[in-house]
């Protein structure tokens, strides 16, 4: 069966990611890690859509329910761990990037002024530029301490992470192999439904149907489950072969959403740990950071609900059976914003 080799392979990754956290949770093996997990979990999830209903499908369904539960401990062991990387990262671009634009101190006495358009947003003053001041040097200084704190916080937490990480990664190891050696199985005893298989790219497209469905409004609380959930669909379209063309622009359109989304929501928790953290008295560098986090939550919402009725339109146009298709989404059941996205 092609989905037990599936399986296989990508739970013969996972496991060799785990091998290597367990000896030395490191940054690749870490973000491996967690990736895997939900490339896993996304096939079995589709995989377990086909079983059939009722006690002929129940063995498997259960093993199923009991491999991705094992995944998800996994993946939350690992996820904090490679979030931090990630913040860590984000600070030093942004801390570099402060200081490569600080002012230089004026040759003569009296200070000059720069215009407002070369500035990024958190130096201008009421839109009319910034002074070079010796008090601009002090402001840059300050900014550098509070990083080179909130990085030690953000380094001292991330080494607890992956001490619980390491633990948990080596005792996983032959409760995965159990886990998987049991689904694959019991999909061996009762085959999936047969039926005529679909092409993944219209597989990940249904996928982010149901998702925009169940999600009908993008906004602050909602909008990290939906980069989630999007990136599950995009998952299903990256399997299949490096040949289906109409399924890799699928998946990186889903990419994109996915991409743009994540990088919001990690300037979001970075400047709840910077609060975190330092407190009130890190001004100069929680302001840049929440300058970050608003600028990427626009970007990623315009993107978002852009690429949302893109994707929608075309699972509404593609398939081999329009008129049914057409049936099941009458223009009634169809949410507003799909109809307006498909107009």
């Amino acid at each position: 069966m092609r989905d037990v080799q599936q399986i296989r392979e990508l739970a013969a990754a996972l496991r060799e990611n785990l091998v290597k956290c367990a000896r030395d949770p490191d940054v690749d093996p870490v973000h491996d890690t967690r990736t895997g997990t939900r490339r896993l979990q996304a096939t079995i999830e589709n995989l377990v859509r086909e079983l059939p209903e009722g006690r002929a499908g129940a063995t498997a369904r259960e093993a199923a329910a009991a491999t991705m539960q094992m995944l998800k401990r996994i993946r939350r062991a690992a996820g904090p761990v490679r979030d931090l990387d990630v913040h860590r990262k984000l600070l030093n671009k942004l801390t570099k990037r402060a200081i490569d634009l600080r002012p230089q101190r004026a040759s003569s006495p009296e200070c000059v002024r720069r215009r407002p358009e070369d500035l990024p947003v958190t130096e201008s003053i009421a839109g009319g530029g910034v002074l070079e001041t010796p008090q601009a040097g002090i402001r840059t200084a300050l900014l550098e301490q509070q990083a080179d704190d909130l990085d030690a916080w953000l380094k001292h937490r991330r080494d607890e992470l992956a001490q619980e990480l390491q633990a948990k990664a080596a005792a996983s190891l032959p409760r995965l192999d159990k886990r998987v050696a049991a689904l694959e199985a019991a999909l061996r005893t009762r085959g999936v439904r047969r039926r005529k298989e679909k092409p993944p790219a219209v597989v990940a497209l249904e996928s982010f149907a149901r998702l925009a469905t169940e999600m009908q409004a993008l906004h602050a609380e909602n909008l990290h489950d939906f980069r989630k959930g999007a990136k599950k669909a995009r998952y299903v379209a990256e399997l299949a072969a490096s040949g289906d063309q109409e399924a890799k622009r699928v998946g990186n359109t889903l990419k994109r959403v996915q991409d743009e989304i994540g990088d919001w929501h990690d300037w979001l928790v970075l400047a709840e740990e910077a609060h975190a953290a330092l407190g009130d008295g890190a001004a100069e560098l929680t302001e840049l950071i929440e300058v970050e986090r608003n600028r990427h939550f626009v970007a990623a919402m315009k993107t978002a609900n852009r690429l949302r009725g893109q994707l929608v339109g075309e699972w509404l146009a593609v398939g081999r059976r329009p008129a049914a298709r057409a049936r099941s989404m009458s223009p009634q059941r169809v949410p507003s914003y799909m109809r307006r996205a498909t107009a």
